[in-house]
């Protein structure tokens, strides 16, 4: 075997050992994340999953969440169009085991981009280990967030084929390139995808200006990174074509509009400057949850990123100084910090709001940081890489300094513990509770996590500078040095991703595992669901109160009002704010609501009590009763008047103030007036989730009124095999002009768009994959050797 595939074989097997450490309940005990964005998402991709055999076809729409809205047009059920999930679904592998391997995967990027960049061997170890292991990574993967996790997996991997293109200029690195840069845009975490090429364009622009090369290199090997880049976008536009299409209807698109709402929706989650203290100390300002007292609205983790990592990569980054690559490193922290204190620092993010595309479509400027876990993984790496070839003479003064900061901050803790408490307890906020006892307990909780942050910061620190003394005492060898230095980091960022996996009761966090079984059980058959689909006819549902957000109907084929998802229909945003969530009798007649579920008892004319029962959720069985709501609208009718009305306040005042909703329906038009129409009938009904056929019979011209989502992109109309206009009703609703006579109405959702992406997707990489191989038959028979010179070296 290969002496280089068996070092990453080996570097492999190391990092697998971390992640089963960490992970050892997921792996073999049955444990699964139960946070809210881990379950939600679960029960619609299960849905879908037997939709897509049902049918053959890729599915497009989703009927079951807020009244219908899209899928891959809102980022929803990509894992299908991400191409290495065709490879591992061959061995039937799971959503976490896929996640886990991407940890991994994560680690050996790092590991390989320092490796080109001339870093030892067992100090390219811990860069990938600490990046790998850095709580953000773990947050991701526990709190139900693995596009984000197995998109950031790709960051170093594109720095890494980036550097080969610059390095090497071969068609099969830029095939490669494009691999990786096309499989990192199939993962779908917008955000992430956009701060990793916007660290690979700089990077690029730096290989360009620093290297000593002919202008006609230089061109080469800017027209192939581009090349690259353009073949990965190609790749992921299966996604991303029906996507930006979606862009202008979804609620994530008001950020396009301006104003001051749109600079608060981009800057929710900042991280203020004063919260770089949780890099150094991570229970600094709490540790998520009700104890977190910090600038943003919540979080459930801090930004620490390991007390050895920060010592090693400043020492890194000073060692290595006069180096081109560290000032780009440098800059790259810089930026990346910047832009996560949003508006609190607002320069440089409003610069990068206003002038960089697409950019203000985002909000979490604290996801930033993400940059910033990698540049310090990778300053680290080398400054554990300087520090064993330096002269051990010069070790002294670093030492004794270090040595000595750190003992003043565990005596000033041992000394004025008590003076301490007190001054935290005074600048801790008041938690968000009426009760003296419960506000006491939280911020108890924040002291003693503070103050045993601190006591493991300096352990772990303390272990590690105990190995440089012995290093400098000559009693250990570099080797073994490097190689507690990678222990004690790895324990240190360990037991912080421990805390977030399996918060203690005394943490007052909630657990975020459970065993699948409790989990499973959730998605099956109980009272409510199975009383609800022995109802006949088509109807919808409203989840009352803390069920409006459960995804779980969707399991049942029950189409529900409500759901969960962060970039449904505008309109629908609009429809619920509204009808302050769809409180009104009118709103939900009118959309074809036939049941209410509701946890408490309600007392209304219009609902009639049919069913008490438990229903099965994640976090146990919940009583809920069940009302039939009488006199509800069919999916579709005719309407008899409909009056035009000019502006949504007017149009919305007249719909929920109306009385008889189904004989008057308004339309957002610029004519005042009412239009009488005959009453139709509606002979038959043929639905799938992508399809409605209506049979209809008008004695004059008639106004049918359909309860769908109105979405005129992506739902078009046809009448008698004729593409006839779609007007919007009651400001949510779909309605057609029917002529006199009988007639067929097909209601079709055009996937044109994406199959026209879909074949794009299969045509780039097909294109990067002949590159790749072309490139290794070129190398092969004359071409450079892989690997024979390198410029980013650190020496």
């Amino acid at each position: 075997m290969n002496k280089k595939i068996l070092q990453v074989f080996i570097v492999y097997l190391c990092y697998t050992f971390f992640i089963v450490l960490l992970f050892y309940p997921i792996v073999f005990q049955s444990m699964v994340p139960v946070a809210p964005d881990a379950l939600v998402p679960r029960a619609s991709s299960i849905a879908l999953d037997r939709l897509a055999g049902a049918t053959g076809m890729y599915p497009l729409w989703q009927p079951w969440v807020f009244s219908g809205m899209p899928t891959v047009e809102a980022f929803s059920y990509l894992s299908g169009l991400y191409y290495p999930n065709m490879l591992f679904s061959l061995f039937h592998a799971d959503g976490m085991f896929l996640q886990l391997q991407h940890l991994v995967f994560a680690g050996l990027g790092v590991f390989l981009l320092l490796r080109d960049l001339r870093v030892k061997t067992l100090a390219a170890v811990f860069g990938g280990a600490v990046f790998m292991l850095n709580p953000y990574m773990t947050v991701m993967l526990v709190h139900g967030h693995g596009s984000q996790l197995m998109t950031a997996a790709y960051m170093p991997w594109l720095l890494w084929a980036t550097g080969r293109v610059f390095e090497r200029r071969g068609l099969a690195d830029a095939g490669l390139l494009a691999v990786i840069a096309g499989f990192q845009l199939q993962r779908a975490h917008v955000q992430i995808a956009y701060y990793s090429w916007m660290l690979a364009l700089l990077f690029a622009l730096f290989l360009l200006v620093s290297r000593k090369e002919t202008p006609a290199a230089k061109l080469r090997s800017s027209g192939l990174f581009l090349l690259s880049l353009v073949l990965g976008v190609a790749m992921s536009a299966s996604i991303y074509l029906p996507a930006s299409q979606y862009a202008a209807s979804s609620v994530r698109g008001a950020a396009q509009q301006g104003g001051a709402a749109s600079w608060e929706y981009a800057t929710q989650w900042s991280m203020h400057p004063f919260e770089l203290l949780t890099f150094l100390v991570p229970g600094g300002f709490g540790f998520g949850g009700v104890t977190y007292w910090g600038f943003m609205p919540f979080t459930d983790f801090p930004n620490y990123a390991g007390i050895i990592v920060l010592l090693l990569a400043v020492a890194g980054l000073f060692l290595s100084r006069k180096e081109p690559v560290s000032w780009f490193l440098a800059a790259a922290l810089l930026l990346s910090l910047l832009l996560s204190f949003g508006s609190f620092f607002s320069p440089v993010f409003s610069l990068f709001y206003h002038a960089a595309p697409l950019f203000s479509r985002f909000r979490v400027p604290s996801m930033a940081l993400v940059m910033a876990y990698l540049v310090l993984s990778i300053l680290s790496a080398r400054g554990l890489h300087e520090l064993l070839l330096a002269d051990r003479e010069k070790l002294l003064k670093p030492l004794k300094t270090a040595t000595i900061a750190l003992a003043a901050v565990a005596l000033l803790f041992l000394a004025f513990g008590q003076p301490l408490e007190v001054f935290f307890r005074s600048v801790f906020p008041p938690p968000p509770t009426d009760s003296f006892d419960a506000a006491f307990l939280i911020n108890k909780v924040r002291w003693e996590t503070l103050q045993g942050s601190v006591w493991t910061v300096v352990l772990f620190a303390g272990c590690s500078l105990a190995a440089l003394w012995l290093l400098y005492g000559k009693q250990l060898n570099n080797r073994i040095a490097a190689s507690l230095i990678l222990l004690f980091a790895a324990g240190d960022l360990l037991w912080c991703d421990a805390q977030i996996a399996y918060p203690s009761e005394s943490s007052l966090r909630s657990p975020v595992l459970a065993q699948s079984a409790q989990v499973e059980r959730a998605f099956e058959p109980d009272d409510i669901t199975s009383f609800l689909a022995s109802r006949p006819g088509a109807f919808r549902i409203y989840p009352g109160g803390p069920l409006f957000g459960e995804n779980k109907f969707s399991l049942f084929g029950f189409e529900s009002v409500g759901g969960y998802h962060p970039a449904k229909l505008r309109i629908y945003e609009e429809f619920l704010k509204r009808t302050e969530n769809i409180s009104s009798i009118t709103a939900l007649k009118m959309l074809n609501v036939g049941y209410i579920l509701s946890p408490v008892p309600i007392e209304h004319p219009e609902l009639e009590p049919v069913k008490e029962g438990k229903l099965q959720l994640a976090g146990g069985d919940t009583d809920v009763r069940v009302y039939k709501l009488k006199n509800s609208c069919p999916r579709a009718w005719f309407a008899t008047t409909v009056t035009g009305v000019e502006g949504r306040d007017e149009l919305f005042r007249r719909v929920l103030g109306g009385k008889n909703v189904s004989d008057s329906v308004f339309v957002d038009v610029h004519w005042r007036e009412s239009w009488n129409f005959a009453r139709g009938m509606v002979l038959s009904m043929q639905r799938t989730a992508e399809r409605m056929t209506l049979k209809v019979s008008a004695p004059a011209k008639a106004f049918l009124v359909v309860s769908e989502v109105y979405y005129p992109s992506r739902w078009k109309a046809q009448l008698d095999g004729k593409d006839v206009p779609v007007l919007e009703v009651n400001g949510l609703i779909r309605g057609v002009r029917i002529p006199p006579g009988e007639h067929e109405v097909v209601f079709a959702y055009d996937r044109s768009l994406f199959d026209q992406g879909r074949m794009i997707s299969f045509a780039a990489f097909g294109i990067a994959m002949l590159l790749i191989v072309g490139g290794v038959i070129v190398s092969r028979s004359g071409g450079k050797k892989d690997g024979e010179k390198r410029v980013l070296s650190s020496r």
